[in-house]
């Protein structure tokens, strides 16, 4: 459906099919298009069940590119719990999406699995950049996060994870739980970034020097460049900040890849957005533009 003043309104009347919310958790969802109509990216359907919604888009960068915020109402996930998020990104549209906040799953009291699946496609000609807070895992938390990104002919997505094992600001630490982690880009069906991660709280994992080293927090950032980054001047900026001894950085398949590994979520933001707004201008030629949520 088309408003008078142009923008395609959201369909809040269809619903994704969905389980019955029971006591064993809540299931929510929600389905969004973006769609590139005469120079303007506007939601198309946009579909949803359960409490999970999407805030009126932004363009606070223009037109031709919409700003989306996630709102989740319960702030986190507890045992059964279950949230799909879906995003297709049509020809010619470009989309930001981010958090207000911080993600959160619960400590886990019956076994019940708690599950996040992001699943996004970007089309040809089409861009989308994935920004979301932190995940933070409470103690006892047992979680499955799963994000999936399909991009088709040249296809632009820069996005970013961070995860934080406990609440390391309330001197609560990540002892009981687990985390399963599948995270995976391709283009045209082929992969460029596969990764998969067990981890179990109890197990070697954390304290090894081939894990996390005892460190409590880490993250992903993946941004296509057609042209490889200046990974020489990048790594000496990271050294003149001060970054370099929790920040790696790779070249790979046409996809710059960032790694975090210490244990500050908000110093792991910082660097995730620094190189976010480095890179951008070669990313899409846009300079950085942070969404005005983060300020609040």
């Amino acid at each position: 459906m088309q408003s008078s003043s142009g923008e395609i309104e959201s369909d809040q009347s269809s619903r994704l099919c969905s389980p019955e919310s029971s006591s064993s958790g809540w299931r929510a969802g929600i389905e969004v298009e973006l769609k590139h109509l005469n120079g303007r990216t506007l939601m198309g359907r946009t579909r949803h069940y359960g409490p999970l919604r999407i805030q009126r888009p932004f363009w606070p960068e223009g037109k031709d590119l919409t700003h989306l915020y996630i709102l989740h109402p319960p702030g986190g996930l507890v045992a059964g719990d279950e949230l799909v998020q879906r995003f297709s990104v049509r020809k010619g549209a470009r989309g930001l999406v981010t958090t207000p906040a911080a993600g959160k799953v619960y400590f886990n009291g019956n076994g019940q699995l708690q599950k996040q699946t992001t699943h996004i496609t970007v089309s040809d000609s089409a861009s989308m950049e994935w920004l979301p807070q932190e995940t933070i895992l409470f103690d006892g938390a047992i979680t499955e996060l799963d994000t999936r990104i399909e991009l088709t002919g040249n296809a632009l997505y820069a996005g970013w994870d961070i995860i934080c094992l406990g609440r390391t600001a309330s001197g609560e630490k990540f002892t009981r739980g687990q985390l399963t982690q599948h995270l995976s880009l391709t283009r045209d069906s082929k992969p460029l970034y596969l990764e998969r991660l067990s981890f179990d709280a109890e197990s070697e994992l954390p304290n090894s020097l081939l894990g996390l080293h005892n460190h409590t927090v880490f993250g992903t950032v993946l941004i296509t460049l057609e042209n490889p980054p200046d990974l020489s001047s990048l790594h000496n900026q990271l050294v003149d900040k001060g970054w370099h001894q929790v920040t790696a950085i790779t070249w790979r398949a046409g996809v710059f890849i960032v790694r975090y590994l210490g244990d500050s979520s908000e110093q792991a933001r910082t660097i995730f957005t620094w190189i976010w707004e480095t890179e951008r201008e070669r990313f899409n030629g846009r300079t950085g533009c942070r969404p005005r949520i983060w300020n609040t």
